[in-house]
């Protein structure tokens, strides 16, 4: 057993974020170490933002690492696999595809070279990771999430297989393996030995314990991903001493071991996550959503304009997109730096604006042919959209199409007017409405209603009852059913000062001529409140916004778990008794919970553990065993979504769409969102003062409403069509693509310029073979490339047929 090799992979954690002052001084260590230890090899594991904000604030830095791997090729590694080291299960789908790509071009922008192997020390891991990785070059992967504070996926009884995700795309990796280590808040067996043995040798196994545990797997790796701050010296010296330790970078891996033969197939549950939603008062997670989503925004609008015959925005566009890349590394969310998310969400949405403000003005100057006031809109997503939208206005107007009056209302405000219109713009649509002034708004009767005597405000989709509690009940008015029951009125819940409470206010409803505002100010233990909800002729989405003022209020308990004293650990990640919206649905107890992941949509597999104490000899007692529909109502759940989570039954259901704040916590029909978490939490504690906002949609729908509807629907929550008002735009409606599905459920995910071209990305969200037909207006699609623009084969006929679960992006030279 002694004499078993024993493949060593080292690889320092750190990087700018976080890090930024202890990064000098490990490089040094390192260069001293290269020349005491002939034998050692080790690599960085730093984000690829770190190598772009060094040479802005310190290049000493990006001279140092581009001398060590210059003078030690095979003995000093590059590991930066992700721009800004997110956790991919928290961000959004391009967001996760911009993470390898920025990478990549930033790596060989510095250093001439890149990593050829995906590793990582935290959870930037999914189901369609492996895809994602063939389609940025790729050749193998370390299929572990060496520290789990945050998440793990699952484990594998095997040394090396094929990892196969979502689509069927399979990548060589090297799995956890069974008993390697699983479980929140702690890191991997191998990983914790590396990184504090023989110092904590009473505490922890020794390299021949690991070895005996897992002598059946050949080739044995242990492998540390874990902080640059650790004093591994002594470990380094007493491996090195040993004739069956070598240590190997990651480039080695895929020589070492041959051809992949195990399959370790995954599915969406497999990667499981836990998150401080309300951490911060979601102020850092709704600006990384805002900074994400305002970058695709802007990248499609400036590719539209950029077919008209504007340059490309690159400079512009490159800021917006590091930047949110950056805001969205792991210890920016979870130990709340605002300091640094301060910095670079409104960095990077400002160059995001900039972009949206030139390339609007492109459009309009394009259409500059007629001869009145025009509200522009541009619906840049590849389905028809049916959406009331708003337009700062400098006075009152009417909006026609043509000579149809399109519904529309006026909203006053402090410098001028809002102008809110119900717009139906087909896919891939520029289109102009007319606008005429008028010196009084029309007075329609309203198409909703409100009794105050018995609380109830209906709406041509829903009749509410409301009550200083909160809400009592939701009822569709096509169906005759009820949807949320409340019971005697319930709204927001929270732990304060280590009390429960309930919310209490005053209701003031709006009624308009389209639509109806329900405020309701009140406060919850002494914490005032602002909620609205925004309900739109007959939408069935009701925009919903809160507003709260704290002043240092402990929210949330800490130290208890289960009735039990904890640690920390589990402090901000239990969402019981932060400062949750509350809803209770009426669904029957087959239920099913569905998310939206990146790339992807499941069912939750309604797995009960969310966090908890952990120990190696246990590691079989935690294997997922996956629960029936009654089974999971009977519990209690966390489900995290991207864009949304939704519950449904046989007839009918219920989504909540959101805007950064992804967590949720499940009892049965009982949903509750957590806005606000103020109180003890291990990774920073972060005591709230100050106003803080969040804001979701509620949205019902039947049974005849397929998955990748709904996920739609959240999609365009978060991603609604830009509108201007124009001095001279003409009535015309300018297609700029032909897009039909003709099968599956294809989603245009983004389109953006790339050197000279035009390139669009599509996924099918369907368990089917997906076929679509895609014709731009202006340009002509030549091929299919992989996400860095390398054509991978031809485009014929403008047809493209997709896999299930297939993201493919194709080129339109101009």
């Amino acid at each position: 057993m002694k004499d078993k090799k024993l493949y060593l992979l080292t690889y320092d954690h750190g990087g700018y974020v976080l890090w930024k002052d202890e990064v000098k001084p490990r490089l040094k260590d390192i260069a001293v170490w290269m020349e005491i230890y002939p034998k050692l090899k080790i690599g960085l594991d730093y984000e690829s933002f770190t190598f772009d904000e060094f040479s802005r604030c310190d290049p000493e830095v990006v001279d140092m690492i581009r001398e060590l791997l210059e003078k030690y090729p095979d003995r000093v590694g590059l590991g930066a696999t992700t721009y800004g080291q997110p956790l991919s299960l928290t961000i959004s789908e391009e967001s996760n595809a911009r993470q390898l790509t920025y990478a990549v071009r930033t790596n060989l922008e510095y250093f001439g070279k890149t990593p050829s192997v995906y590793a990582i020390s935290e959870y930037a891991l999914n189901n369609q990771t492996p895809q994602l990785l063939k389609l940025t070059g790729h050749e193998a992967a370390i299929f572990r999430s060496h520290v789990m504070g945050y998440g793990y996926p699952r484990t594998f009884d095997s040394a090396w297989g094929r990892w196969i995700g979502k689509d069927g795309s399979e990548i060589p990796s090297v799995p956890t393996y069974d008993k390697e280590g699983r479980g929140f808040n702690c890191t991997t067996l191998d990983n914790w030995i590396m990184s504090r043995w023989p110092s904590d040798h009473e505490t922890v196994q020794s390299v021949e314990e690991f070895s005996e545990m897992f002598e059946k797997y050949s080739p044995l790796l242990m492998s540390r991903y874990d902080d640059l701050t650790q004093p591994i010296e002594d470990f380094t010296k007493m491996t090195l001493e040993k004739d069956n330790c070598q240590y190997i970078l990651l480039e080695e891996i895929p020589e070492i071991y041959g051809k992949a033969e195990d399959e370790l197939r995954t599915t969406d549950n497999d990667f499981h996550i836990q998150m401080p939603w309300g951490y911060c008062g979601n102020e850092i997670f709704n600006g990384v959503r805002a900074a994400e989503a305002a970058s695709v925004q802007a990248e499609k609008l400036g590719a539209l304009a950029s077919l008209l015959g504007a340059p490309s925005f690159k400079e512009k566009l490159d800021e917006a997109w590091k930047y949110a890349l950056a805001a969205q590394h792991h210890d920016v969310t979870i130990c709340g730096l605002l300091d640094l998310s301060r910095r670079f969400i409104p960095t990077s949405l400002a160059a995001s604006d900039s972009v949206k403000c030139e390339a609007l003005n492109v459009i309009e100057n394009y259409f500059v042919d007629g001869e009145g006031e025009a509200l522009l809109i541009v619906n840049t997503h590849s389905f028809d959209v049916d959406e009331w939208l708003e337009v700062k206005a400098s006075d009152r107007y009417c909006v026609f199409d043509g000579d149809k009056k399109v519904e529309s209302e006026i909203i006053e405000s402090g410098d001028g007017y809002i102008l809110r219109v119900h717009a139906e713009i087909p896919a891939f649509t520029v289109k102009n409405y007319s606008l005429v002034a008028v010196n009084d708004e029309e007075k329609a009767d309203s198409v909703c209603s409100w009794d105050a005597a018995t609380g109830e405000l209906t709406t041509p989709a829903y009749r509410m009852k409301v009550n200083e509690k909160g809400i009592v009940y939701l009822e569709s008015v096509k169906d005759n059913c009820r949807l949320i029951d409340n019971g005697d009125g319930e709204l927001f819940t929270a732990c304060v000062e280590d009390v429960n409470y309930r919310s209490e206010g005053v209701w003031n409803i709006n009624i308009s001529a389209f639509g109806a505002v329900a405020v309701q100010n009140g406060e919850i233990g002494g914490i005032p409140y602002r909620f609205e909800m925004r309900f739109n002729s007959d939408s069935l989405r009701i925009d919903c916004k809160s507003h709260f003022e704290l002043h240092g209020e402990h929210v949330g308990r800490t130290g208890v778990f289960n009735g039990l004293m904890k640690s920390l650990t589990v402090d901000g990640h239990r969402h019981e008794e932060k400062l949750n919206f509350v809803l209770n649905t009426c669904l029957e107890k087959s239920r099913k919970m569905v998310r939206d992941l990146p790339y992807s949509i499941c069912e939750w597999s309604g797995d009960v553990r969310k966090t908890e104490d952990y120990w190696y000899d246990k590691d079989f007692i935690l294997v997922d065993t996956p629960v029936s529909a009654e089974e999971s109502f009977d519990s209690t759940t966390y489900m995290e979504g991207i864009y949304g989570i939704w519950l449904r039954d046989t007839q009918k259901g219920i989504a909540v769409f959101n805007r950064g704040c992804m967590g949720s916590l499940i009892q049965g029909n009982r949903v509750e969102i957590p806005l606000l978490y103020s109180n003890l939490y291990m990774c920073g504690t972060r005591i709230l003062d100050g106003v803080y906002k969040s804001e979701f949609a509620l949205s019902t729908f039947d049974s005849t409403v397929s998955e990748a509807q709904i996920q739609r629907s959240a999609y365009l929550y978060n991603y609604t069509p830009s509108v201007k008002v124009v001095a001279n735009g003409s009535t015309d409606c300018f297609s700029f693509a032909d897009f039909r599905v003709e099968k599956g459920e294809i989603l245009m995910t983004t389109m953006y310029c790339d050197e000279d071209d035009i390139l669009v990305r599509f996924c099918n969200y369907s368990d089917e073979d997906g076929i679509a037909y895609f014709k731009p207006s202006i340009g002509n699609v030549t091929d299919e490339t992989d996400l860095l623009g390398k054509k991978i084969a031809e485009v014929k006929d403008n047809t493209l047929r997709f896999r299930p679960w297939e993201i493919k992006t194709i080129r339109i030279e101009r």
